[in-house]
């Protein structure tokens, strides 16, 4: 029985270990890691919550047809241009809480990192689930940042808050509050 070495950010192991353990993965993981595995990392979990939430909304309402064939490839070619890009927003607003002005130092880190901790969205499709991935989502984000940049707790937790908080506002503000409670509940049927 011989060793085996894996890498803890392959996609599963990543995904398990950002989900149960946060603290850990984080200090373990590289920073200088490059960008290319935590931006697939968030492309599929955009392509999965895509491809997963409107499948479950076809068998819901009972819309399984042959339309549902050319989904893969609306979904993978919608998560490959929103998985990094969302991840690259989110970095950047993070850093531009903690320093005041959006800037290169850091941003590489801060991408990794919270590409990784776009995992937590996984489960955005499944009804109701939003209600407990936001907060749990804050938290791991909080703890990808802390362990990463290396700032305290709680200016870990203003950082990744208020980008969160501004964006919930924003979507009370265009899409009212009916809207906001469908988006962050996704019963199947909406």
């Amino acid at each position: 029985m011989g060793f085996e070495y894996r890498s803890p950010e392959r996609f599963g192991g990543a995904l398990r270990e950002v989900w149960l353990a946060p603290r850990r993965f984080f200090e373990e993981l590289d920073p200088e890691g490059g960008p290319l595995r935590p931006a697939l990392f968030a492309v599929v979990v955009v392509f999965l919550n895509l491809l997963l939430g409107r499948l479950l909304q076809a068998l819901w309402l009972g819309e399984l047809d042959l339309a549902l064939l050319r989904l893969p490839l609306l979904a993978a070619a919608a998560a490959v241009v929103l998985g990094p890009l969302l991840v690259a927003g989110f970095a950047a607003l993070v850093l531009f809480v903690l320093e005041g002005m959006p800037g290169r130092r850091g941003f590489a880190a801060t991408f990794r990192a919270l590409g990784y901790a776009s995992g937590i969205g996984l489960v955005l499709w499944i009804p109701y689930a939003p209600l407990l991935a936001l907060p749990y989502g804050a938290y791991v984000g909080t703890v990808a940042v802390r362990e990463t940049l290396g700032v305290g707790t709680r200016r870990a937790a203003g950082a990744v808050v208020i980008p969160l908080l501004a964006l919930l506002v924003i979507l009370l503000v265009l899409a009212g509050p009916g809207e906001l409670w469908l988006i962050l509940t996704n019963p199947p049927g909406s």
